[in-house]
């Protein structure tokens, strides 16, 4: 390039330019030095810029020396966007970015200098700092507000509401006085319904709110939705059209109660904005995974550019005389989105808006058996053993009063109060109580430390408690939930539901907390999965368990790893719940006659009960069977012993989703290479079909799903010992490939090890199982891309939950199954809490 060309660009640069000189000899390339450092060109030297004073982001002083144009001299260090701050020679504070590269020089070693003034720029950062720090301590004010103003209109409120139903149901009121209660009813319903429009914006803005995805069947939520807008849609001659087809079953996964709420705001607006004589037209179709609802309206319509705007808290739309908050369609695009879903909106001026959203589709299941349905129901039972003892303590008598007189009309329930904190406990201690419904606003004792002293005695650490309270705050309820409570009911309260509530605490003592995921694996012998959240016992079952005082033992193949570990835990903390007594927790370390030693020692300890993960399916068998024969109930994991039948010589088996899993390990892999390679898998020798399951999966997942992918290598292995060797022998022979699956977690770590040491950096790995290493691998953004993980805490308490139907004489399915987790970076410490009921390790959690 033309050296005068060369010149004319540098000046066109904002950029101060200098080549700084070893010799201490200073060149400015273009003009801007007085513009950037606030002296004249002919004043550029080291003794003028060492007459500043620099400093560093933190405020300390940043010697001269190691200014990064000095450093780039003295060690030929490049520096890119280096913030520093200097005082000129009239004291002035600048903020400057300088960037240094070693230059070569026929006079010796140089460094190339930019050097930008962005003293503006880190005043509006500043500005832009406080402004947020404001904001968010108004936020904070705005949400204790809120929280303080609920509890004090929900207190009242719960009494107006609570004794208007009482009056409502009583058979004794003329017509007149029904129709006095209907309007207290309905003042009270109203002025509740404005507090919950206040905490829905609260909500909306923390991104507090929660939604419990179930099976739904769209068509009849949309049936119901109709039915309730027919009134107002009458009301402006507007017609309805559901063109949803009565013959098409679509069951969405979304939260039902959420979903109504969407609908119902949808069809509002559709008539609320609609002109007299118009149309409201619903309809419905599936593509791909989702299904889509689209409501389609007659009205004003929107322009373009308001699209994206009508979905942001309080906008009104231009020129509309409806009422309104301008909270409605916030919420709704909040909720879709927490379904999983999307919204969108088109339309046209003086014709109408066209809003849709989609959900995705429940997964295409056999009925799966409702265990959970066979559970005793609750019924009148005049032996006081089998009723249940209900203590409410509350100061509030009205409330008091209230409760008081709502358990009249419960002949199941006998029920005692109390007005403080201390006579609570005192009370709890002192009778049999099965639950206790726990005001947390006491007079002399916080409700959660009332908590916290049942939960910490003997005598009451069982008993079910439910926290009542006027704080409908999302997050204040959730970090009591998190405290330990087992349900959280909010005042003013629904009768029928207030008593849903304690019903529902008392049936589900021990449940599952996993989510309703697709199951894609079946049993080895082609057996129907049955989710194991479907698994509970009852406080009546615990009852009977913890008379029996029965004897548990866990006989594992292995326990020295996260996903062993977690799954004792899971079996410990449930049977402890049940009363039930660990007498042994045995580790074959992958040898069958140490196992078959282990189950030997456990007949000798007369155990009622075994759950065992067998080392091999064959060798084991025969003293399976003598434990059988001897009486003990056996449930296994992930496998069983050849031979042995289901329902008469073992319960059940309970394994994770091994095929999802595989599957999951097989999508990472093929994005992470961008559908083309060659990659190697490392399976188990051994004859598992969890393992087996995870291969077939994988392999399938990869065939099918992406063909330029080939898988190039195979190799098996029998401890997880040999994976490092299987897999240097793999890249020795195969140094192109590109990928590498890993049966588990642990050989994942040996194929990582012989990768580092064949210098295969880029080579992606993916595996099953989320344990501590592969997860620090994928949150440092190391060779392991993701992997499919199960749940091995929650596969503990299934176990156990299946060992005391098994102990009760309840109908047990031959194969129950965990959802398989899909993991990535993004997602690797929601799943680690999920997976391990515990925060991840800071070794994890440092990445992020």
């Amino acid at each position: 390039m033309d050296l005068n060309l060369y010149k004319e660009v540098l000046r066109t640069m904002s950029e101060c330019v200098i080549i700084h000189e070893k010799s201490g000899n200073m060149v400015a390339l273009n003009d801007n030095v007085e513009k950037v450092l606030g002296f004249s060109e002919e004043l550029l030297t080291e003794s003028t810029l060492r007459q500043f004073e620099f400093f560093r982001e933190d405020g300390t002083r940043l010697p001269y020396s190691e200014l990064p144009n000095i450093l780039t001299l003295e060690q030929g260090i490049p520096f890119k966007d280096f913030i520093v701050g200097g005082k000129d020679l009239n004291h002035n504070l600048k903020w400057l970015s300088i960037n240094s590269t070693p230059l070569k020089m026929d006079g010796g070693q140089a460094a190339l200098v930019t050097i930008s003034d962005i003293t503006e720029r880190r005043k509006m950062e500043h500005a832009l700092l406080q402004a947020k720090e404001e904001a968010e301590k108004a936020n904070m004010a705005k949400s204790d507000f809120l929280s303080k103003m609920s509890h004090e209109l929900r207190t009242p409120l719960n009494g107006i509401l609570g004794f208007a139903q009482l009056l409502e149901i009583d058979a004794t009121l003329n017509e007149e006085q029904q129709d006095f209660v209907q309007e207290i009813l309905g003042g009270g319903n109203h002025l509740l319904s404005l507090i919950n429009d206040i905490l829905d914006l609260s909500r909306i803005e923390t991104g507090q709110l929660k939604v419990t995805i179930e099976e739904v069947n769209l068509l009849t939520i949309i049936n119901e939705c109709i039915k309730i807008v027919q009134p107002l849609a009458q009301k402006k001659e507007i017609s309805l059209h559901n063109r949803v087809n009565p013959s098409q079953s679509i069951v969405v996964l979304a939260d039902a109660i959420r979903l109504k709420q969407i609908l119902l705001n949808l069809l509002d607006n559709a008539i609320k904005y609609n002109r007299i004589g118009g149309k409201v037209i619903i309809h419905s179709y599936l593509k791909g995974n989702e299904a889509f609802v689209h409501v389609v309206d007659t009205g004003a319509g929107i322009s373009a550019d308001e699209y994206q705007k009508v979905f942001v808290p309080f906008y009104r739309v231009e020129g509309t005389q409806e009422e309104g908050t301008g909270i409605g369609l916030s919420m709704v695009k909040q909720l879709v989105h927490q379904m999983g879903g999307s919204i969108n909106v088109t339309s046209q001026k003086r014709i109408g808006s066209n809003f849709s959203f989609s959900l995705p589709l429940s997964h295409d299941l056999k009925a799966a058996v409702r265990w959970g349905e066979n559970i005793e129901s609750h019924v009148v039972n005049e032996n006081k053993t089998e009723q249940y003892c209900l203590l409410y303590i509350e100061d509030n008598e009205s409330n008091l009063n209230l409760v008081t007189n709502i358990m009249k009309s419960q002949p199941s329930y006998t029920f005692l109060s109390a007005r403080t904190g201390k006579e609570g406990l005192e009370m709890a201690a002192k009778e049999k109580v099965d639950l206790i419904l726990l005001d947390l606003d006491l007079p002399d004792i916080h409700g959660n430390e009332v908590f916290e002293r049942l939960k910490s005695c003997g005598k009451t650490k069982d008993i079910a408690i439910i926290a009542v309270s006027a704080n409908a705050i999302p997050q204040d309820i959730q970090y009591t939930l998190d405290l330990g409570f087992d349900n959280y009911v909010t005042k003013p309260f629904n009768v029928q539901e207030f008593l849903s509530v304690i019903k529902e605490t008392l049936l589900n003592t021990i449940n599952q907390n996993i989510p309703a995921d697709k199951i894609l694996s079946q049993g080895p012998h082609g057996e129907e999965a049955v989710s194991a959240k479907t698994l509970q016992l009852s406080l009546k079952d615990l009852r009977k368990l913890k008379e029996k005082k029965y004897k548990a033992a866990i006989a594992m193949h292995y326990t020295e790893n996260d996903f062993s570990t977690a799954t004792i835990n899971g079996l410990k903390d449930t049977f402890e719940k049940m009363g039930i007594e660990v007498v042994a927790v045995s580790d074959a370390e992958f040898k069958a006659n140490k196992q078959i030693s282990d189950i030997e020692t456990i007949i000798e300890l007369k155990a009622d009960v075994i759950v065992s993960l067998p080392v091999n399916p064959h060798t084991t068998a025969p003293v399976f069977k003598k434990a059988s024969k001897a009486g003990i109930k056996l449930i296994f994991m992930d496998s069983m012993p050849e031979g042995l039948e289901a329902g008469k010589d073992y319960v059940s088996v309970v394994t994770s989703d091994n095929y999802g899993n595989g599957i999951f390990a097989g999508e990472i892999m093929g994005d992470a290479l961008n559908g083309a390679g060659k990659i190697g898998v490392i399976f188990h020798n051994a004859d598992f079909f969890v393992n087996n399951q995870r291969v077939e999966a994988f392999e399938t997942t990869i065939k099918e799903n992406y063909p330029n992918i080939k898988i190039a290598a195979r190799a098996g292995i029998t401890t997880p010992k040999e994976a490092e060797k299987a897999a240097s022998d793999m890249l020795a022979t195969s140094p192109d490939l590109d990928g590498i699956f890993a049966i588990w977690d642990q050989p994942a770590e040996g194929v990582l090890a012989a990768a580092r040491k064949a210098g295969k950096n880029d080579i992606v790995i993916t595996t099953v199982d989320l344990g501590s290493n592969v997860a620090i691998d994928i949150a440092s953004d190391g060779n392991i891309k993701g992997l499919g993980a199960q749940l091995p805490y929650e596969n503990g308490v299934a176990q156990a939950i299946i060992a005391g139907y098994s102990l009760l004489g309840k109908e047990v399915a031959p194969f129950y199954v965990v959802p398989a987790m899909k993991v990535t970076k993004e997602n690797v410490l929601k799943v680690w809490k999920l997976a391990y009921r515990q925060d991840a390790p800071n070794a994890i959690e440092k990445y992020f």
